[in-house]
C-alpha cells in the first residue's frame, strides 16, 4: 500500500478566515432547511493549502474515491465519508435507489461550481440480490454508495472543491469552522511510493473449467433455453510486495484515455479498474447508454489492424451478438424517453490492443426520469449477462462457478438533482495487500469456440494485468 502522511491544518489566518465565512453559510444552509443535516459549500483552494496542488497519481493514492474520464481531462476525486450507505446482504439494486433519493432529499447546497457539486459514488454487485459466496467482497456489499466529505474536481489545470459536512443542532460559528478546519486537515498527503514490487502471477485462467463451462453453455443455447450468456473467470494476481492501486490507476488513466477509469477504496482494498463501456448517463436531460459487444485485437502493423478491423466489422456472429445487445438497450431505455436515437449500423470504438463493435444512443428524457430510472432498466444488459435475461443469468449462476462480486456491475455517481453517470465495472481488479483478484468475460453465442472465447477473456485481462506489473 502507498504510505500516508497527515497534512497539518492550514496556517495562514485568511485561511481560518474562509473557515468561519462557510461556517456562517453551512449555519444558513441548515437553518433554511429547518434543522440539522448536511450541507455542502464551495471550498476555496486557500483552504485545501498544498492539496490543489497535488498531482494525478498522489490525488488517486490519497483519495477513497476517484472517477476519471482522461480523454476529456476531467477528474473526480473524493475525501472522507460525509455519509455512507451501505445495503444489507442480499439488498437489491432497487433498495439503493430508494435510498440515494432519500438522502438527496436531505441535502442543502450553497453556490458550488458545477463540476465539484456533491455526488453520491459507488457501484453494486452483478446481482445484487445473490448472496455473497466469496469472503474476498465482504466489506463491499450487495451495494455501497459514499458521499465525500470533501470533493476535488480536476479539469485539466484547473481545480475545484466542494465540503459537505453534518451540522448539528446548537453548534456555534466558531465550533462549525473548527469542523471545517478538522475536515481540511485529514486530507493526506501520499508519501512516495516503493519501486515496483516482482510479481508472481497463478499462471492464468483456469483452461480446463473454463472449456467445460462454455460447451455446458453452447449445449443449452442449442437445446433453446437462451440465446446468450456471458461467462466470466477470475485470476489470482500475487505480489512479494503490496500491490499499488494508485500506480496502477495511473498507468491505466495514461493508456485508456477512451475509458472510465475508477477506483473504490474500502480498508484494505481497492475497486479499481478502466471500463470502455458506458452504462448509463444522464445530463440536464440528455440520456446516454452504449452497447458494446464483439471484439478483436489491435496490432502494431497499421495494415494487419485494419483487416482485424475490417475482420469484426464483417463477422456475422459479432455482428448478430451485437445487434442483440443494442435492440435490447434500446428496448430499455425508449420508455424512459420522449425521443431516443442510433446509428444505423455499428462503429468501432478502438483503444489500446483491443477494439469492439460499438453503438451510442442518446435520446431526451421524459419528465421525472432520473438516472437511476435509467439504471435500474438497463443493468444487467446483454453484453455481460445475456438474452433473454433471466434464463440467462440463471445460467450464469449455475455454471460460472464464482462470486463475480461487483465485477459487471454498475459504478459511477449520481448527483442530488438525479443525474448521473454509470459506467459497467469491465476490465477490474480488486485489490488487497499482495493480491490482486482480476475478472473478464466473454458472450457466449451459437457458434462460439471454446478456445477463441478464451483467447478474448485474456486480451480483456491484460490491461490489467500490465498496470499492477508496471509494464
Amino acid at each position: 500500500m502507498t504510505g500516508i502522511e497527515t497534512a497539518g491544518p492550514p496556517a495562514a489566518s485568511a485561511a481560518s478566515a474562509s473557515a468561519l465565512d462557510l461556517a456562517d453559510e453551512l449555519l444558513r444552509l441548515r437553518a433554511d432547511a429547518g434543522g440539522a443535516g448536511l450541507a455542502s459549500v464551495a471550498l476555496p483552494p486557500a483552504l485545501l493549502g498544498g492539496a490543489a496542488r497535488w498531482s494525478g497519481r498522489q490525488l488517486r493514492a490519497a483519495a477513497a474515491v476517484s472517477w476519471e474520464r482522461p480523454a476529456e481531462g476531467v477528474g473526480l476525486f473524493g475525501f472522507g465519508r460525509a455519509l455512507d450507505l451501505a445495503s444489507a446482504a442480499g439488498a437489491p439494486l432497487g433498495a439503493a435507489a430508494t435510498a440515494l433519493r432519500e438522502a438527496a432529499d436531505g441535502l442543502r447546497a450553497g453556490a458550488v461550481e458545477r463540476l465539484a457539486r456533491p455526488r453520491f459514488f459507488g457501484g453494486a454487485r452483478f446481482d445484487a440480490s445473490a448472496p455473497r459466496r466469496d469472503p474476498v467482497w465482504e466489506d463491499f456489499g450487495a451495494w455501497r454508495f459514499v458521499l465525500p466529505e470533501i470533493l476535488l474536481a480536476a479539469r485539466g489545470d484547473e481545480r475545484f472543491a466542494s465540503l459537505t459536512l453534518a451540522v448539528r443542532p446548537g453548534q456555534t460559528r466558531e465550533e462549525v469552522a473548527g469542523v471545517v478546519n478538522a475536515a481540511v486537515a485529514r486530507l493526506a498527503t501520499p508519501l512516495p511510493s516503493a519501486p515496483p514490487a516482482a510479481r508472481a502471477e497463478s499462471g492464468g485462467p483456469d483452461a480446463v473449467r473454463w472449456r467445460r463451462a462454455v460447451r455446458r453453455a453452447l449445449a443449452e443455447i442449442e437445446a433453446g433455453r437462451y440465446r446468450k450468456a456471458v461467462l466470466a473467470l477470475r485470476v489470482r494476481c500475487a505480489a512479494d510486495a503490496p500491490h499499488d492501486a494508485a500506480a496502477a490507476l495511473t498507468a491505466l488513466a495514461a493508456r485508456y484515455g477512451e475509458c472510465f477509469v475508477f477506483g473504490y477504496r474500502l480498508g484494505e482494498a481497492s475497486w479499481i479498474g478502466a471500463s470502455p463501456e458506458l452504462l448509463v448517463s444522464l445530463e440536464r436531460g440528455r440520456l446516454r447508454a452504449s452497447s458494446l459487444a464483439g471484439t478483436r485485437a489491435r496490432a502494431a502493423d497499421e495494415a494487419e489492424d485494419a483487416r482485424l478491423a475490417g475482420e469484426l466489422l464483417a463477422s456475422g456472429k459479432e455482428r448478430a451478438e451485437h445487434d442483440l445487445v443494442a435492440r435490447a438497450t434500446r428496448a430499455a431505455l425508449a420508455p424512459l424517453c420522449r425521443e431516443l436515437s442510433a446509428p444505423p449500423a455499428p462503429g468501432l470504438l478502438r483503444m489500446a490492443g483491443i477494439q469492439h463493435l460499438h453503438t451510442p444512443l442518446e435520446g431526451s428524457a421524459a419528465p421525472g426520469v432520473d438516472a437511476l430510472d435509467a439504471l435500474l432498466a438497463m443493468h444487467p444488459t446483454p453484453a455481460v449477462g445475456g438474452w433473454p435475461r433471466e434464463p440467462a443469468l440463471e445460467a450464469i449462476a449455475r455454471i460460472e462457478g464464482m462470486d463475480r462480486g461487483w465485477y459487471a456491475g454498475p459504478i459511477g455517481w449520481i448527483d442530488m438533482q438525479g443525474d448521473g453517470e454509470f459506467a459497467v465495472a469491465l476490465r477490474s481488479a480488486l485489490v488487497r495487500g499482495r493480491e490482486a483478484f482480476l475478472y473478464a468475460g466473454a458472450g457466449i453465442v451459437e457458434g462460439s469456440d471454446p478456445d477463441r472465447e478464451l483467447a478474448e477473456a485474456e486480451l480483456k485481462l491484460r490491461p490489467l494485468l500490465d498496470a499492477l506489473r508496471g509494464t
